[in-house]
């Protein structure tokens, strides 16, 4: 019996518990995985308008600095040495510039370059010497852009001696009188770090894709490596058309990159005419499927409840099953012959049970019912139908103790001070006092109180003093407790 109360609670707790785990984990799984997918392509129009948007203050940072005057007296030199001298300075100065923090978190550039109006580079940061008289124009289809509208531009150069893809800005550096000296050139490498901090923006992570190769990520080396090998392998026709511009976007792919599992997107960088270059955004399905760590605690609490049910199991069950043996046993104790054997328990759900099997056994052999308590005196056990006080007999009483005859209970105290201090007191306390007086006397009597319940000792009291008042024609009636040759009465007091 024991074993299938605590087997049906175990069960229904474990299989509510993983009911819930399985109900709970199956919906936040799907929901999480369908918030990434669901927002790939909102999350590469948020990029195209991020990576926008810096552009343009890239450039117009750049078209600040060429308006300077420095830049100007770069063309004033009056010898080739002065110009490249000049040149250089300008460059240095300008890389200083625009790494200030102030401008922005972009950092130091990588390349600072001053151009003539032919494209022939003058000087470029950190290097003297390096690219002095090379035509940029070849490399940098931009520039011929700037030089031809007069107009500030953005575009990507593939600078081929340190094997680098720049997202560059180029301004035109014009003389007082409007005429166009030069340019400025500022390229920053799309390097890991700017993919990583474009991702950082977005929350997801971010590649820069050129023709056959991934050229930069936020992910590690084996994600760097994967991703390469799906989108230039399984997805080659899709990457090649987005790169080559015959597609704006692809469709939202998967793939499993380093182990763990990813949506993404293809669609080539804003802002950059002259070569094909293409991001990749990445929302990480494994990351999100993490998330669904904390249902763990469901299937936590699970097994807390089912130890917690096995433990209360015995302890309940114990305390029903040992009283319901030990009675077992005395009935078969009975049976075996001992007719005087009688069961007792400490149990108050089964005490009642037990009471009446001693009562079958006492009919059945024939015993008379023991009602005397542990003194031996005759007890019985309290009821309001079983108390019946004597106090409140209309006879006269003729068994007091001792002998002789007790004096009429019912007739009243005649004591106006008495009566008026009755009168006086508040009906609670009143009652209480005469129940505990009546109790008090009862018992230094040497009779059993256990029997005197209070609630019917009050309701008796207050129906014999309706009666009594009605009686005599007073107003009310109070009692004074007396005893009388070992009887305790309760006198009348009649209050007018």
């Amino acid at each position: 019996m024991r074993l299938k109360i605590i087997g049906g609670n175990l069960a229904v707790v474990v299989l509510l518990g993983v009911a819930a785990y399985l109900v709970v984990s199956g919906q936040l799984r799907t929901e999480l995985l369908e918030r990434v997918d669901a927002k790939i392509g909102s999350d590469r129009t948020l990029f195209e308008r991020s990576f926008r948007l810096s552009a343009l203050e890239f450039v117009d940072l750049v078209t600040t600095r060429a308006a300077d005057r420095q830049m100007r007296d770069v063309f004033a030199g009056l010898d080739v040495k002065s110009r490249r001298t000049r040149a250089y300075e300008a460059a240095e100065t300008t890389a200083g510039w625009i790494a200030d923090p102030a401008r922005g978190v972009r950092g130091g550039p990588d390349i600072v370059v001053i151009v003539d109006e032919t494209g022939k580079a003058l000087a470029r940061n950190g290097a003297r010497n390096v690219m002095y008289g090379q035509a940029l124009l070849g490399q940098i289809p931009a520039l011929a852009k700037a030089f031809e509208t007069g107009q500030p531009v953005h575009d990507v150069w593939l600078e081929g001696q340190e094997n680098e893809t720049l997202q560059t800005a180029i301004a035109p550096i014009r003389a007082e009188t409007g005429a166009i000296l030069g340019a400025l050139i500022v390229g920053y490498d799309l390097s890991n770090g700017v993919a990583q901090r474009e991702g950082d923006v977005l929350g997801r992570d971010i590649a820069f894709l050129v023709e056959g190769k991934v050229y930069s990520s936020s992910l590690d080396g084996a994600g760097a490596r994967d991703l390469k090998a799906y989108l230039f392998g399984p997805e080659a026709n899709t990457t090649n058309g987005v790169l080559g511009g015959q597609a704006a976007a692809s469709r939202m792919w998967r793939a499993t990159l380093d182990g763990a599992d990813y949506s993404g997107i293809t669609a080539p960088l804003p802002m950059t005419p002259s070569h094909p270059v293409a991001f990749v955004v990445l929302g990480n399905r494994s990351a999100q499927v993490a998330a669904l760590s904390v249902v763990d605690f469901i299937l936590l609490l699970t097994v807390l409840g089912a130890v917690l049910v096995v433990l209360y199991g015995f302890i309940m069950g114990n305390a029903i099953m040992r009283p319901i043996e030990a009675i077992e046993e005395g009935v078969l104790a009975v049976i075996n012959g001992r007719t005087d054997l009688r069961l007792e328990t400490e149990s108050a759900e089964l005490g009642g049970l037990a009471f009446r099997i001693n009562q079958l056994l006492n009919v059945f052999t024939g015993t008379a019912e023991d009602n005397t308590d542990s003194t031996g005196r005759i007890s019985v056990p309290p009821s309001s139908n079983d108390w019946k006080g004597a106090a409140f007999s209309d006879s006269v009483d003729t068994g007091a103790r001792g002998g002789g005859t007790a004096a009429n209970p019912d007739e009243p105290i005649a004591d106006p001070a008495l009566a008026q201090r009755l009168a006086s007191e508040e009906q609670g306390a009143y009652e209480k006092r005469v129940f505990d007086e009546y109790v008090a006397a009862k018992q230094a009597a040497g009779e059993n109180v256990s029997n005197i319940p209070q609630d019917r000792f009050i309701q008796r009291l207050s129906g014999r003093a309706s009666a009594l008042a009605q009686k005599h024609g007073c107003r009310m009636v109070r009692f004074q407790v007396e005893t009388s040759g070992g009887q305790v009465n309760l006198r009348p007091v009649l209050i007018r």
